[in-house]
């Protein structure tokens, strides 16, 4: 938007990975026209909280958008009470097929054109549905539904237990924000002293897959623009992995994962150099 012309006022973080409200209010001014929160970060996990931005974007008459993405089938929406004018979400986080998505828009508000010709998707985006993608989002958020409070207790449950596992097995390690009010199947964490990439190529020769950050940051080396914002030292940012459980992770899974990663970064951090000056 900046390209355009608009002014765009950026908030940051404090260290629970979460916005100021008090900071979001005191940004609002008269020329203010959408506030866009992630409901859920996809990198620490941390969810917003999207009721209270809600409130406040009602209260000054600001359109409130969302990308709630992660949040699909791991917290309830209501696009209603949390006052969301716009959600967007995606059908690939509920096990649904990929290339496929929809935008939530309240009724009444009017948004410019996508893609302008045939009245496909209210004219507002023009060009053949994806219609076996579109049923295939639909069933997988009945199957979503059906199985929520299942799903949140599995992946909270086993993402507990393989955070503890690694923190109390492998020294110098921590985990980046905390686990309360967090993604079910999200812990990101520092190891020091060792790369990150280094663990996730041995990681990888034992069959187990891991990242660096987001995945829609995968191919990039820059250090991640959220555990700077949260206050990570680079040094340890290049240190931290990205683990995800899911409906399919078993507690075996777990252990064989916590098994290879105490073999991985022993054999890391004897050759490291940085691990020697530390005396870890």
């Amino acid at each position: 938007m900046e390209k355009h012309g608009y002014d765009v006022t950026y908030l940051g973080i404090g260290c629970d990975g979460k916005i100021n409200l008090e900071e979001l209010e005191a940004a609002i001014t008269d020329k203010t026209g959408l506030i866009s929160v992630m409901f859920v970060n996809n990198e620490i996990g941390t969810r917003q909280p999207i009721e209270e931005i809600g409130k406040i974007a009602k209260k000054h008459g600001v359109l409130f958008h969302t990308d709630g993405v992660q949040a699909l089938g791991n917290f309830r929406i209501d696009v209603k009470e949390m006052n969301i004018d716009m959600l967007s979400v995606s059908s690939h986080k509920i096990y649904g097929p990929k290339g496929v998505g929809a935008l939530y828009i309240r009724k009444g508000l009017r948004i410019s054109n996508y893609i302008h010709g045939g009245a496909q998707e209210m004219k507002r985006r023009a060009g053949t549905e994806n219609l076996a993608g579109i049923v295939g989002f639909g069933k997988a958020a009945e199957v979503s539904m059906h199985n929520f409070d299942w799903h949140v207790k599995h992946c909270s449950e086993l993402r507990n237990y393989l955070v503890e596992e690694i923190l109390n097995k492998i020294p110098n390690t921590y985990l980046n924000a905390p686990l309360e009010d967090r993604l079910p199947g999200n812990a990101n964490i520092t190891f020091e002293f060792i790369e990150g990439e280094a663990m996730l190529l041995y990681l990888d020769s034992h069959g187990i897959s891991v990242s660096t950050g987001s995945a829609c940051s995968s191919a990039s080396l820059v250090p991640s623009h959220v555990l700077t914002a949260l206050g990570v030292p680079v040094e340890k940012i290049h240190g931290t992995l990205r683990l995800t459980v899911g409906d399919f992770t078993t507690k075996e899974d777990i252990d064989y994962t916590v098994k290879a990663l105490i073999e991985v970064v022993d054999k890391l951090r004897k050759i490291s150099s940085v691990s020697e000056q530390k005396g870890w």
